[in-house]
């Protein structure tokens, strides 16, 4: 390939330039075409004839490893159908670190080993389909506010100089932050997106000891790192520092202008030397190998492009809509990317998604010979909202919440509301129903709820990403209150109805401590956001179709103060600083530590029946070693073939071949000026950046996902799980361990797995929990390795972080 070809692979064309979200440019000589980067991690964007899959949030409070994998699979065949290449997902950032950020809702939960299990799973799921996974956001991206310079103006923000500095210890990036990162690179995902803030006050995209030693050396990860859109801040220095394509191309809010740190910038750079060819050759070897490493991927040819159009739903249209320039051609082709498994997949989601946190008398699940005769639904949140359900990047807050806002979200084909399903089966059961979707009308709700035998109250609390804004809320929540008036409306209905339910659908935790211990208040259901599904998946649970197995996959607390607070004020600053003060005691691990009683703890769900655990043992599989065996040496380098720059002539843009389009950027130079300083100027490498590679890799890497002892076998936990109920049920067995403090303190407890069962009445089986060396390890910074302590592990298998079923130990070098 020559430089331009190889340039044109890791330069986006342009915001709207091609029919994707991203798109490269395009190799014809070699057959090649544009490939297409679309998001994302909850179905296929911008397009039609596709599934809105519950959220990350959702199939991570199924703590069911096998389903992940199905809706992997789901979402990535959907994108396969439509022509993406590279799909922009899973989320494993945020790590929840922060109750009200307003991404929560994308990723898998506040604990690094299930979002570690979920994002593997999805990467293995949506790559067995043919499509390049993207593990985003690399890293620290824990709050929407000052992630970007110049995306608000209000509130003094305009002084913003610098994206905010999420600035992370040593410790707490291994054993928290970068954790799911390991997973995810241990079974091969195609690319890894950096994030928009920056790490340890350098910019993600530009932090070399983030990319080249942590991602590259450490994990060992063979794919390329692509920007967000418009997180490149540098060009010669992001190069080096480890980034292998920029999205979309353009810099940060210059949209449409074709000016980019990268293609002829970069060509230039080549040309004279600044960047090595070796290194171009390794960014263009990067954004090609998961098209020949991955098994069921391939690289695509000039008839495998995408269906769709990301900026129009008309069939035909300009060739360039944004620019309003080209021929008019066809855009989209409206292809049906649906299924029936992709609609039992987001079925099943949805059900088992659903965490049913108080049940006081067991009125749950609702059944007419219980004295249920007349229903009442109050809230908007159990209807639509009153402009559709497709508001751009689904930031309809005013109805049923089926996603946060953003470029996570996906286009509805359908939303089935919990009033709809709710009344169907209430009428099916001969109950009658009443129905108020007005928050605000407390005369109303209340007549009504004086007149039903049971009330079931929607509240909603929205969130999503930072560049929209809802009600002050700019992408971040401002408090954990509920909207429209929701606690208000639970304390009016329940002061009246002496069966009050109370379904809160939530991109995260909220505060209930208004309500939640109201005499009235009988039941409590809470609902991450569920896609198109939501209302029947809802009325399934309450009338006891199906059983209730969701789990809480972060804490909900009592008091706002045991949160991390977002930074929403600059005080002056100019470069605002968020400092990680909580270290490795994320969510549960903070509460347990300092003995604090929160509202309903991690891994909490209740059922509609009764589960019995017994029968603990606990066996050595290998013997577990203290300090970790030295990886092998790297393999010789292998020279690549170099292209001759002497004459920069053959870079020049081929104006006998084509007219450039508006806005479109091109790897080819405009003159052949190849030099802007002087010969004898000086550069400087990027901060962390080391010109003399290493040849070997470091103590803790030399395979996929870090040193590949980490990942073998120590010991295997089993128990006995046995439904002593009535009804057939799920169940999450989960898996704490309790680390000795010979060297370092540690959390009380941190999980190191689950697994989730389903047993008929009276049924029992067996669960069994492999524990890796990397489980039993933590992360010595002085010595720059994993070890594990002499000394005593506390083994507790649990049914959430804080009710503790059975209770082993695993003596190590004592």
């Amino acid at each position: 390939m020559s430089i331009t070809e190889k340039v044109n692979l890791t330069t986006g064309t342009g915001w709207g330039s091609g029919p994707c979200v991203g798109n490269t440019g395009s190799v014809p000589r070699l057959g090649i075409p544009s490939l297409c980067l679309q998001d994302g991690p909850n179905g296929v964007r911008f397009t039609d004839f596709v599934t809105h899959f519950p959220s990350g949030l959702a199939i991570a409070s199924t703590f069911n490893k096998g389903l992940m994998y199905l809706r992997g699979k789901a979402i990535g065949k959907e994108h396969r159908k439509k022509g993406v290449h590279v799909a922009l997902g899973p989320v494993i950032g945020p790590m929840g670190l922060k109750a009200q950020a307003g991404r929560n809702w994308e990723s898998f939960g506040a604990d690094p080993y299930l979002q570690g299990v979920a994002g593997a799973a999805t990467v293995e799921g949506m790559q067995d389909e043919g499509v390049v996974a993207t593990a985003r956001h690399l890293i620290g991206n824990e709050q929407e506010h000052f992630r970007q310079v110049g995306e608000w103006d209000q509130k003094g923000w305009d002084k913003l100089e610098c994206s905010l500095s999420s600035n992370i210890g040593d410790r707490a990036m291994h054993e928290i932050y970068l954790w799911p990162f390991a997973n995810v690179v241990r079974v091969g995902v195609g690319s890894v997106m950096c994030a928009y803030n920056q790490v340890n006050n350098t910019y993600a995209c530009e932090n070399s000891y983030l990319l080249n030693n942590l991602l590259k050396s450490e994990l060992s990860f063979q794919g390329f790192v692509l920007s967000d859109w418009g997180a490149q801040h540098t060009g010669v220095n992001s190069v080096i520092a480890g980034l292998d394509m920029t999205m979309p191309g353009e810099v940060f809010d210059d949209w449409l202008t074709g000016k980019s740190y990268w293609g002829p910038l970069l060509t230039r750079a080549v040309y004279n030397g600044t960047v090595t060819q070796e290194r171009l050759n390794d960014m263009a070897m990067r954004i090609l190998a998961p098209f020949f490493a991955i098994n069921s991927v391939t690289l695509p040819t000039e008839d495998d492009v995408p269906n769709f159009s990301s900026w129009t739903h008309h069939t035909y249209g300009q060739e360039f809509p944004y620019q309003h320039y080209g021929p008019i051609v066809q855009k989209n082709w409206h292809v049906e990317a649906r299924s029936e498994f992709s609609d039992n997949t987001a079925l099943t989601v949805a059900r088992e998604a659903i965490v049913l946190l108080k049940n006081t008398g067991k009125n749950l699940p609702i059944d007419r010979s219980d004295g249920v005769r007349r229903l009442f639904i109050s809230g908007q949140g159990a209807g639509p909202d009153p402009s559709g359900f497709n508001c751009k990047d689904q930031r309809c807050v005013n109805g049923v919440l089926t996603s946060g806002w953003g470029s996570a979200a996906v286009s509805n084909p359908f939303v089935i509301t919990p009033y709809e399903a709710i009344a169907r089966k209430a009428r099916e059961r001969g109950i009658v129903v009443d129905y108020c979707n007005n928050n605000w009308d407390c005369e109303t709700n209340e007549d009504l709820a004086d007149y039903a035998d049971l009330s079931i109250v929607f509240v909603n609390s929205f969130s999503g990403e930072g560049y929209v804004f809802q009600d002050n809320n700019f992408g971040d929540r401002q408090n954990l209150s509920l909207w429209h008036n929701g606690d208000q409306l639970i304390e009016k209905i329940a002061n009246k109805c002496h069966k009050t339910v109370v379904v809160v659908s939530s991109t995260g935790p909220v505060n209930m401590e208004k309500w939640i211990e109201h005499e009235n208040v009988v039941a409590v259901l809470f609902v991450p956001p569920l896609g198109q599904f939501v209302g029947q998946a809802i009325a399934d649970v309450l009338f006891g179709d199906i059983n209730p197995s969701g789990k809480l996959p972060f804490t909900m607390a009592r008091k706002k103060q045991h949160y991390v607070p977002i930074i929403d004020d600059l005080g002056g600053d100019r470069d605002p600083q968020d400092n990680f003060d909580r270290d490795i005691y994320l969510d549960y691990r903070f509460f347990d530590k300092h003995n604090i009683k929160p509202r309903f703890e991690f891994g909490f769900g209740l059922s509609y029946t009764n589960f019995r655990v017994c029968n603990l043992k606990i066996t050595e599989i290998n013997p577990p070693s203290e300090y970790l065996p030295y990886p092998q040496e790297y393999l010789p380098i292998v020279k690549t073939v170099e292209d001759d720059v002497c004459d920069p002539e053959d870079a020049l843009f081929p104006h006998d071949d084509f007219d450039p389009a508006p806005g479109y950027i091109y790897p080819y130079l405009y003159n052949e000026n190849i030099r802007s300083v002087d010969d004898d100027d000086s550069y400087e490498y990027p901060k962390e950046y080391d010109p003399d590679q290493p040849s070997s890799p470091p103590l803790a890497g030399g395979g996929l996902g870090g040193n590949p002892a980490l990942w073998e076998v120590l010991y295997e936990v089993s128990a006995e799980i046995k439904n002593e109920g009535k009804i057939k049920g799920g169940y999450t067995s989960q898996l704490y361990i309790e680390f000795p403090s010979t060297i370092l303190p540690s959390p009380p407890k941190v999980l190191r797995g689950f697994e989730k069962v389903f047993l008929e009445p009276g049924k029992s089986t067996k669960v069994c929990f492999n524990i890796l060396h990397r489980d039993l390890s933590i992360w010595e910074s002085e010595s720059q390795q994993w070890i594990i302590q002499t000394g005593t592990y506390k083994i507790y298998v649990a049914s959430s972080s804080r009710k503790v079923e059975l209770c082993g130990e695993i003596d190590i070098g004592c």
